[in-house]
């Protein structure tokens, strides 16, 4: 009896270890869909020394003959895997978001192997197999709840018992929110960030803020010649000397997106006349306009109209806060204060029925940047790329047009939801067709100096 229990124990322990010969040689495939973004990989291995890593879809890697080692259990060591210089690393630097390979290992009992990559803050696994290019499921529950769990010690999120299902759920509808933007493949690249949280609902009342006037009168635009793509050329405020712009500001948990993109224009106005930047206070409309409704919305004209009667203080004298209180406060201005003025404003372009001067802008670009009233609906998610035509055209939001790209036929905008979103704040919309509805409500400021007499 004892022999058998000897004999099947070492016959057990033999099934469970690998055969000396046993190594992943040969071609392995899988796919996987992240997102609404497809990962192809391909490793072909000489079951000793070396191996071909492909991958295609939204990464690009082609590299040949890279080394490797494998411990005759499960690991797979590709040394300087991560280190600058070596044509895994380097490949992934130009991938959309950080990428790093974490592991690679290898399953004796499937014949499989496994890539573990680091996607920005989230785990992402790809398994390949000798059997073909099986499409892996896109996000399992498991992911779901791993993806979670990271995002909340990414972003330090702590809920209350009774708040925790109930974010989580709304996380996975951004995931599929997120998703079905990418699929769509006109709307630039969409991921988790910090907004992810919160429901579609939640993040428009408090990280929009457009209403529109309620003047119906026609506005009258600035005579501008209507520029065509072919004959404008590549500008980009940001890098101008002296600058024009302030840093990008975070409106926080407050819709004075239209007080900030007001605001940021006359900044730019009164630099480009007195050569002089001046960092002023959006609090001040937020808190003082009366014709506006502070933190639950406004539109830029009015917003002007303000600061052509009171002018504006410097924002150290009339700092923000309204980001985290969600609450305009009490007007505090003081005449003494003003720092700049101006006498109006200038539309740029707007749209009647249906049709709109976007070449209008092309003209005006060159000249200053313009503060620009936008369809965000789809931005809660966005990462980088070029925002195309699928985006709306229903204005919710105001910002600032600071540039144009002619090689790619893109403006590029500053918003005002803090560097962590976007391209460290900026987003990249399409020109020619009115994404974003960009065209439908243009304006600059007008007499913007920094003589007062107030």
């Amino acid at each position: 009896m004892l022999y058998k229990v000897v004999a099947l124990g070492v016959v057990g322990l033999a099934a469970a270890l690998p055969a000396v010969d046993q190594v992943p040689t040969g071609t392995y495939k899988g796919s996987k869909t992240v997102l609404g973004e497809s990962i192809n990989a391909v490793a072909v291995m000489d079951g000793a020394t070396h191996i071909d890593l492909t991958l295609s879809g939204s990464i690009s890697v082609a590299c040949k003959q890279e080394p490797y080692s494998y411990d005759g259990s499960s690991k797979i060591t590709l040394p300087g895997l991560n280190t600058k210089g070596n044509c895994v690393y380097d490949a992934l630097a130009g991938a959309p978001l950080p990428v790093a390979i974490k592991s690679v290992t290898y399953s004796v009992s499937s014949d499989d192997v496994v890539i573990t990559a680091g996607l920005s803050f989230l785990t992402v696994s790809v398994t390949l197999s000798k059997a073909g290019l099986l499409e892996t499921p896109a996000i399992s529950a498991a992911e779901h709840n791993l993806w979670w769990n990271e995002f909340k010690v990414h972003h330090g999120r702590f809920y209350p018992h009774n708040e925790e299902a109930r974010r989580f759920a709304i996380f996975k509808e951004t995931l599929n929110a997120i998703t079905t933007r990418n699929m769509d493949g006109s709307l630039g690249f969409h991921f988790i960030n910090e907004f992810a949280d919160l429901s579609t609902e939640e993040f428009r009342a408090t990280h929009m803020g457009y209403k529109p006037k309620t003047s119906t009168h026609a506005q009258e635009e600035l005579p501008l010649e209507v520029a065509t793509r072919a004959t404008t050329s590549s500008i980009d405020w940001r890098s101008h000397s002296p600058s024009v712009l302030t840093p990008v500001r975070d409106q926080g948990y407050c819709g004075s997106c239209w007080a900030i993109s007001a605001t940021e224009q006359i900044e730019t106005d009164v630099a480009l006349a007195t050569g002089h930047l001046f960092t002023l206070s959006p609090q001040q409309v937020v808190s003082c306009d009366t014709k506006d409704n502070g933190c639950y919305g406004g539109n830029t004209e009015t917003a002007y109209m303000y600061v052509k009667k009171a002018g504006l203080e410097a924002e150290s004298a009339y700092p923000y806060i309204s980001g985290k209180t969600d609450d305009p406060g009490t007007c505090k201005y003081s005449s003494s204060k003003a720092a700049v003025s101006i006498s109006g404003y200038s539309t740029v372009s707007s749209c009647f029925l249906g049709f709109c001067k976007e070449g209008k802008m092309l003209t005006q670009i060159a000249k200053s940047p313009m503060s620009v009233c936008v369809d965000a609906s789809m931005w809660q998610t966005y990462s980088s790329g070029v925002v195309g035509k699928s985006c709306g055209t229903s204005l919710d939001h105001c910002v600032q047009a600071v540039g144009y790209n002619a090689d790619h036929g893109y403006w590029i905008v500053r918003n005002s939801w803090g560097t962590g979103w976007g391209q460290d704040g900026y987003i990249f919309v399409e020109e020619g067709s009115n994404s974003c509805g960009i065209a439908k409500d243009v304006t600059i400021s007008k007499g913007a100096t920094n003589a007062t007499a107030f």
